[in-house]
């Protein structure tokens, strides 16, 4: 079974999973959707494939789908992909708006089955997997400590911090816990009228705590994660990168790219969802894991301390290896 896949934007993430499927066995890129026809159409001769200026248009013409546009466009085509039974990879965050996120798992329950993987990667990235496998030994979860370090300018707001970047962070949080947040603080740092940084203590539902701390305006990119449990604790391996010696000092390079350090994570996404497809049953992050987090984030940005109080999760989430979280 050779499975088509429809690409809906061609940004740097749409680049990467198209390239993806079109060198993987068993896919075939059906077409690029993106309004920018520069980009579009070099990427659609790239890879020996269609670009359309409208991905709407041709949704009819895929069997999976893959949404890596501008974020606020996620609800019409995860919507439009759900109504065609069309299994579906988006990228984070599932939505803009919880109320969105909330109808797109209510539409998917109606349906009866997953169709819906979401872009939380880091459960496919060696050095989080590591840190998952070792818990499985080591008890309860006491503690997570996520700090994430990004190198932008200074001109984002909390709220696009919080929806795109530290939303990783909570799944993180809620897949290495195995329950789900229930109250979250959020403070700011701000220098010269930015905000520099926001810190969020969570408490989860079986009382532990979760921290996650935030930095927009760092020297360079990188991401961490240390856990501590019942019976030990477990850190993160540091990415691997040559010391070198000179001028009387050992030095490693950080680096400021926040792309390249996941290159392979999105390969084994990608192959990941393609099986999936191939196998009829969808797995990995779910349209609930997306609404949870997207829930903690609207409760952050409520100020003081905010309570999230989820429905009851529908069995249709029941937890796999890539969400973990308690039905």
């Amino acid at each position: 079974m050779t499975i088509r896949v429809g690409v809906v934007g061609v940004g740097g993430m749409g680049e990467c999973h198209a390239r993806n499927i079109s060198e993987l066995a068993g896919a075939e890129l059906a077409w690029v959707g993106d309004p920018d026809e520069r980009a579009g159409r070099q990427l659609a001769d790239d890879l020996g494939t269609t670009w359309v200026p409208d991905a709407a248009t041709m949704l009819d013409d895929a069997d999976a789908l893959v949404i890596a546009c501008p974020d606020r466009f996620h609800h019409a085509f995860v919507t439009a992909a759900l109504e065609r039974e069309l299994p579906t990879l988006c990228e984070k965050p599932l939505t803009v708006e919880l109320a969105d996120a909330r109808a797109i798992v209510d539409q998917e329950v109606a349906i009866g089955r997953r169709l819906v993987q979401l872009g939380f990667m880091r459960v496919y990235d060696e050095r989080h997997r590591q840190v998952a496998e070792a818990l499985a030994e080591l008890g309860q979860v006491q503690h997570i400590r996520c700090v994430h370090r990004n190198t932008n300018d200074g001109s984002r707001a909390a709220r696009q911090m919080l929806v795109e970047s530290m939303i990783h962070d909570l799944h993180t949080v809620r897949w290495l816990s195995g329950v789900e947040i229930e109250e979250v603080i959020a403070s700011t740092v701000r220098r010269d009228d930015a905000t520099r940084m926001v810190i969020l203590t969570c408490r989860l539902a079986d009382g532990g705590v979760a921290t996650v701390e935030f930095d927009d305006m760092a020297t360079g990119y990188e991401v961490s994660v240390e856990v501590t449990a019942e019976r030990g604790n477990v850190v993160a391996a540091e990415p691997l990168r040559a010391a070198v010696r000179a001028a009387g000092q050992v030095a490693s390079e950080i680096g400021d790219d926040w792309f390249s350090p996941f290159l392979a994570t999105y390969r084994v996404e990608m192959q990941d969802f393609l099986e999936s497809v191939e196998a009829g049953v969808a797995r990995g992050p779910s349209a609930w894991d997306g609404y949870a987090a997207q829930a903690v984030v609207e409760a952050a940005l409520s100020g003081g301390s905010i309570r999230i109080d989820l429905p009851t999760k529908p069995a249709l989430y029941a937890p796999d290896e890539h969400s973990g979280v308690q039905a």
